[in-house]
């Protein structure tokens, strides 16, 4: 597997939106995505908003990339902000509560679609209790 390869199996970003900001994860979220994964933490605490984490496109998450949750959630909490978990898929899920991580489901929704191409999103699931 290449460089190129390796950084094309998943990634993650921030969509900065007016209201919130929004940690995009889609595909293989491991320890190549630490550069990527400090960046969003850091710019999304920058801004002092709302943190959703759209996890709606990822396929696998290791140890790494639940340690990024379990860090967002954390210092969301330190700095007062709302950190939730948006569409997770049964390999966040699976994991979170292999855990014993406390997803539970929330009422807030969000006024629109995280990205361009994604679906009307449903009512995150809160990790920050």
């Amino acid at each position: 597997m290449t460089f190129t390869d390796e950084a094309q199996a998943g990634g993650i970003a921030l969509v900065e939106r007016t209201d919130v900001s929004v940690v995009d994860m889609w595909g293989e979220i491991d320890i190549a995505l630490r550069n990527e994964a400090s960046a969003a933490l850091a710019r999304a605490f920058e801004r002092d908003l709302p943190v959703v984490v759209d996890t709606s496109r990822v396929t696998f998450i290791d140890s790494a990339g639940v340690a990024f949750l379990v860090q967002l959630c954390r210092i969301g909490r330190d700095e007062g902000l709302r950190v939730s978990l948006h569409r997770p898929p049964a390999a966040v899920l699976d994991v979170l509560r292999m855990l014993d991580l406390d997803v539970p489901g929330d009422a807030n929704v969000l006024d629109g679609p995280t990205t361009p191409t994604a679906p009307a999103p449903r009512a995150p699931h809160s990790l920050a209790g």
